[in-house]
């Protein structure tokens, strides 16, 4: 059978091409290499393509790259790939500089794996391998944990009865927030180094790397205050039972001196606007000429929430690195007593 050499210049442009796109997708090296192959081809096929083969995960790949992309049917590189795959043991991908949709729609629905360059990369043979191989870059280091990764350590750390690890569905059932956000939850307590995720299978797994006190410890830098807004109010009706926060129950779990102020209340951004929606309260300018304030969380203060009181750890929170020594003080004692 005639032979078919592709030239140096032709072969390595697009090789490191498609390897740069590769490892950008991937996040991992992919080595291309010229699939010596070609020269069992027929050489009329050999002209229109450039073979590179690697291997992705555990699967060999094949990349048969078009030097004249736009001229050939979908119908034509289906059967192009077919005759390629008779003489390669693995997953056959077209590839090309670039593609219209129409083409591309009409490739998937013939199941012709391709990658676009830059573009699009479709290979579904390797859907499961990619899973097990080839994670996403890992997510880098808050600076500051997000309010549902928060709530969950604080759960944890408050004596969930559930053993771990924990699963994003079993934790969907005891904290008010969806599947994706506590996964998101989990992969954010990874990267901060307070936690392990491993999956099996399907599963992604929560485990924490401490416990108690050297896991306060660990995450102090990375907590953030509770509270996101403070608004004065006056009850126009009988107030709800809302729990204790701020100063006053800071006052309550320690030796510090109760504040001569009316007294705080955590609400969700939810009850808060409600309240004075319904006529149920009304907002005050000053805190001397109202009823009481309340501070609006980033999360729900009663998911925690203890005897009509805030947590002691989202109290330590709110309190061990303010400019207060009286109140920064008393909560690191408040952590002594926990």
């Amino acid at each position: 059978m005639l032979e078919y050499r592709q030239t140096p210049s032709d072969s390595d442009h697009y090789r490191k091409r498609l390897e740069g796109y590769l490892e950008a997708v991937l996040q991992r090296d992919i080595p291309l290499h010229e699939w010596e192959g070609h020269k069992s081809l027929p050489v009329s096929l050999a002209r229109l393509y450039q073979f590179f083969e690697t291997r992705i995960g555990r699967t060999p790949v094949l990349f048969m790259a078009d030097r004249q992309a736009g001229n050939h049917t979908p119908a034509e590189i289906r059967k192009h790939v077919d005759l390629v795959n008779l003489e390669f043991e693995g997953v056959v991908a077209y590839s090309a500089e670039r593609l219209t949709a129409s083409v591309r729609a009409r490739l998937i629905r013939t199941g012709v794996a391709f990658t676009v360059t830059g573009n699009q990369l479709y290979i579904p043979e390797l859907a499961t391998d990619l899973r097990e191989h080839f994670r996403g870059p890992r997510p880098e280091r808050p600076d500051k944990l997000s309010p549902s990764a928060q709530l969950l350590l604080f759960f944890h750390l408050l004596g969930s009865e559930r053993e771990q690890p924990w699963t994003p569905t079993e934790l969907e059932e005891l904290l008010p927030y969806s599947t994706m956000t506590v996964g998101r939850a989990f992969d954010e307590l990874a990267a901060a180094g307070l936690a392990r995720v491993e999956r099996h299978g399907r599963k992604k797994l929560l485990s924490f790397l401490t416990e108690g006190r050297l896991l306060v410890d660990a995450a102090k830098t990375f907590l953030i205050r509770p509270e996101r807004r403070l608004d004065h109010v006056r009850w126009l009706q009988q107030p709800p039972e809302l729990p204790l926060a701020g100063e006053h129950a800071l006052a309550q779990l320690s030796d510090l001196n109760p504040p001569a102020t009316p007294p705080v209340f955590a609400v969700t951004p939810v009850q808060m606007r409600d309240f004075l929606a319904d006529g149920r309260a009304e907002s005050s300018e000053a805190a001397h000429d109202s009823d009481g304030t309340l501070e609006t969380w980033r999360y729900d203060p009663s998911v925690l929430a203890r005897n009509h009181m805030v947590d002691p750890l989202s109290l330590f929170a709110r309190f061990w690195h303010d400019p207060d020594e009286r109140l920064s003080m008393a909560a690191d004692r408040l952590l002594e007593q926990w």
